[in-house]
């Protein structure tokens, strides 16, 4: 049986859904959206909720499948949540009366907190539905990015099913000799990790190995990186100045 990620299950068929835009000039964008969320003030809800109106048309005209998306943002949920508990408890001073309720600082501090996560995970996640992920790889190549790391991440991705899978067995297995909650404490857990990290590395040993037999030689790619076109500089200046007026007006 042949193992799909969740990335490939929201793309389909790349070639139904071409972005209107290089893929290195798509990164950039994504790279210049997420840095206009993150500069919200943090009682600015208004400018967050204008925003969130870029990864709403994306997901709209590209025609994703929104149901892996939102499975991905309910397993991130307690973390986000998390991340914006702290500020109901730091901030209880009123900032401003709703229908007789108080509605404190850390109550839209909080809110604000949780809809740039969300807005920006939207965003990372629609961009990788549409684009394959070798293509995301040749994008960071045409950007200049140091064909290492460009191999590392590809190399991740490729074979990161294999880690899931031997955690998947080592899980069932531990699953099959416990009995009453006994072998599930913290410390057979940690013992598991390090099992599991023993495990990864002699397997990377052993597909390096295969790949160098086979003429690997530190690029999983050898065809030369395109630069970015004229019509892609002109689309990020476009977009741009787009999030800088959305960013203005609000």
């Amino acid at each position: 049986m042949t193992n799909r990620s969740g990335i490939e299950a929201m793309q389909g068929p790349p070639q139904t859904r071409p972005l209107p835009v290089g893929d290195g000039a798509a990164i950039v964008i994504l790279a210049l959206f997420i840095f206009f969320v993150i500069s919200v003030p943090k009682f600015d809800l208004a400018g967050v909720i204008a925003l969130a109106a870029f990864p709403l048309l994306l997901t709209t005209a590209s025609g994703i499948a929104l149901m892996p998306i939102l499975k991905r943002l309910v397993i991130a949920s307690p973390f986000i949540l998390f991340m914006a508990a702290g500020n109901l408890a730091l901030d209880r001073a009123p900032a401003l009366i709703v229908a007789g309720m108080a509605i404190t600082g850390g109550m839209i501090s909080a809110s604000v907190i949780v809809l740039k996560t969300v807005v920006t995970l939207v965003t990372l996640l629609s961009l990788m539905a549409v684009m394959p992920f070798h293509h995301f790889g040749l994008a960071l190549r045409s950007l200049r990015v140091p064909e290492p790391f460009v191999t590392q991440l590809l190399l991740v991705y490729r074979y990161s099913f294999l880690l899931s899978e031997e955690a998947a067995m080592m899980q069932k297995a531990r699953d099959l000799r416990s009995f009453g909650g006994r072998g599930k404490g913290v410390l057979v857990t940690a013992r598991l990790i390090g099992s599991l990290l023993i495990r990864t590395t002699a397997r990377a040993e052993r597909i390096y190995m295969a790949m160098s037999a086979r003429g690997f030689h530190a690029a999983l790619d050898s065809r030369p990186a395109m630069p970015l076109k004229p019509g892609d500089l002109v689309a990020i200046a476009g977009a741009t100045a787009l999030f800088a007026l959305v960013r203005h007006l609000f």
